[in-house]
């Protein structure tokens, strides 16, 4: 088993919470979430004073930005919480929802503006809610981590502290509570290389370990981000999972630091060391249609990345595939799609990189099959979701 490679102290950093509520005559509500309890959300910018932005266009210490959702012991009423910050959500009209943005959507402007998640109040119960488990998020390449919002606070819902955590620049944008923004560096991003992925990985890696750092810091982290808490979290046995760049970031970041139990790697090409060291931990593989595990040099949607990481995975490990399912299937699109009553042709929806699967269905089966995992790593609970093929979801078939 690998140690931590960091070390697990609580460093001071200037945060600041940011939580906007919502009271739009022509708001649109994303659903909310059929767990067991009321989530609760806050974020907060994270500064490490001992690492340098990576991919920033000036020397700037590493910053970046977390979503913290958290299950409350109540059933009391929610409230609209933006589901993006106005410059952000004014960004993605322009990128994916314009006749000028990437997918050719026609959209009026001020859509993602007018989305809401439904969280729990202001001043929530938060007795016990400490003692859930924690769960670390990382986002796709280019892909702001508010896209993962309702796949977060839906796991939340089951009784998990999840925090999406964002990287600056390699992200498509990036908004701090005073209004800035940090926008992708395309002139890494368009012309990639294998080193530019390992380093972006890498750094992901070190992000993740610098959160749970963090969360063990009542009086700076910890406090602001759950009102009412009393002291640090546990952060000694968590659970990691990501999309596409965010899974090898997974990967990575369990190979680093022993206090990951788990992982996931939603989709998404593999990269760094861990490929060919492997994994002694439990760790889960979720494709989309026909992404599978091929030796060699695997291209598209065959990938060699997987065939190598799996060979050396030494602990329980799964391998499932999603019928119907696309690259962005595994994050809010569909959901978002669906409850903005958008239905994209075939064009559009191969731009997004979504198919034409039920959002809300894509939404259950992702987040079922992610939390399945996370009872079994965190909570020792055994389910037959993971153990082959079911009724309920023949979408999901298992790669042996």
């Amino acid at each position: 088993m690998h140690f931590s490679r960091y070390v697990s102290l609580c460093f001071i950093t200037t945060s600041s919470l940011l939580l906007t509520t919502t009271a739009k005559a022509d708001q649109v509500l994303l659903p909310k979430p059929d767990g067991a309890f009321e989530v609760g959300l806050s974020t907060m910018e994270l500064i490490d004073k001992s690492r340098l932005q990576l991919f920033a266009p000036s020397v700037q210490q590493r910053h970046f930005m977390v979503s913290l959702f958290y299950p409350i012991h109540s059933r009391k009423s929610t409230t609209p919480a933006n589901y993006m910050p106005p410059e952000t959500a004014a960004f993605e009209d322009g990128s994916e929802l314009s006749t000028t943005g990437s997918a050719g959507l026609v959209s009026p402007n001020g859509t993602f503006e007018r989305l809401a998640l439904q969280v729990a109040g202001k001043s929530p119960q938060t007795q016990g809610t400490l003692d859930f488990p924690i769960v670390l998020f990382s986002p796709g390449e280019a892909t702001t981590r508010l896209f993962y919002s309702v796949i977060a606070q839906t796991i939340a819902s089951s009784g998990y502290i999840v925090i999406t955590m964002d990287a600056p620049h390699d992200v498509d944008i990036v908004e701090y509570p005073d209004g800035s923004v940090d926008l992708i560096n395309t002139t890494v991003t368009n012309a990639a290389t294998i080193a530019d992925a390992d380093l972006a990985v890498s750094v992901r890696a070190q992000d993740a370990s610098f959160v749970l750092d963090q969360l063990c810091n009542n009086a700076s982290v910890v406090s602001q981000l759950i009102p009412g808490s009393s002291h640090g979290l546990d952060v000694r046995n968590v659970a990691m999972f990501g999309h596409s760049l965010g899974g090898a970031a997974t990967a990575a970041a369990m190979l680093n630091d022993s206090r990951i139990a788990g992982g996931i790697a939603m989709d998404g090409t593999l990269y760094g060391p861990v490929v060919q060291e492997g994994l002694d931990r439990p760790f889960m593989l979720m494709a989309h249609t026909n992404h599978t595990r091929v030796a060699g040099n695997g291209t598209g949607d065959a990938d060699s990345s997987w065939f190598n990481f799996w060979a050396n995975l030494r602990g329980f490990k799964l391998d499932i595939m999603l019928a119907n399912s696309l690259h962005y299937t595994f994050s809010d699109v569909p959901i978002v799609l669906e409850t903005l009553g958008i239905v994209p042709n075939a064009t559009i929806a191969t731009n997004l990189q979504v198919t034409d699967l039920n959002g809300s269905r894509a939404l259950q089966i992702v987040t079922t099959y992610v939390t399945a995992f996370l009872d079994k790593v965190l909570k020792y609970k055994t389910s037959p979701l993971l153990q082959g093929p079911v009724a309920a979801f023949p979408e999901v078939t298992f790669e042996r």
